[in-house]
């Protein structure tokens, strides 16, 4: 399992920033592939989710409440409620759910214009290395949609299915 992991650890917890990539971005971005996967935008309950994509199910009711607080999901009440998109999945990329649930992108404090860890100090020439190491991270999680990210699920599906009914 490939799991990104980027920390600035200090001695003090005062003015230190730190970013996680951790796996509530994998599990929101798998959730949302799912219900982008269901049949006619119908809601789709936690629970469903949970035990189509094996989330733990509390987890993720704790990340859809998140995506719904910054309007990616709405919640529906009663017999059919659940879950839905309030934006459409070709405009939500990997990059706002990253971003979402485990803050901007920035490897080092000192990446995207910050300021140095050190006081008065001007940014080193590693500043380099963390704002490459942000673009390269921003591009690749910006480039996914979760619409594209269905469609090739959906084409994975269709194949396995189509070689398990075949053999």
């Amino acid at each position: 399992m490939l799991q990104f992991f980027f920390r600035v650890v200090s001695p003090s917890s005062k003015g230190w920033y730190s970013v996680r990539l951790t796996q509530k971005s994998k599990y929101a971005a798998r959730a949302l592939v799912e219900l982008a996967l269901n049949e006619c935008g119908e809601t789709l309950g936690v629970s469903e989710v949970a035990r189509r994509q094996r989330i733990p199910e509390r987890f993720l009711e704790q990340i859809f409440g998140e995506l719904r607080r910054a309007d990616i999901l709405e919640s529906r009440r009663g017999a059919h409620g659940g879950y839905c998109f309030a934006t459409p999945p070709e405009d939500i990329t990997v990059l706002d759910i990253v971003e979402i649930l485990d803050g901007a992108v920035r490897p080092a404090r000192c990446s995207a214009g910050g300021v140095c860890y050190i006081k008065d100090a001007p940014l080193c020439v590693t500043s380099k290395v963390w704002d490459e190491a942000r673009e390269a991270l921003e591009g690749v999680f910006g480039r996914y949609t979760i619409a594209e990210l269905a469609e090739a699920e959906r084409e994975t599906r269709v194949s396995a299915e189509t070689a398990t009914v075949s053999s």
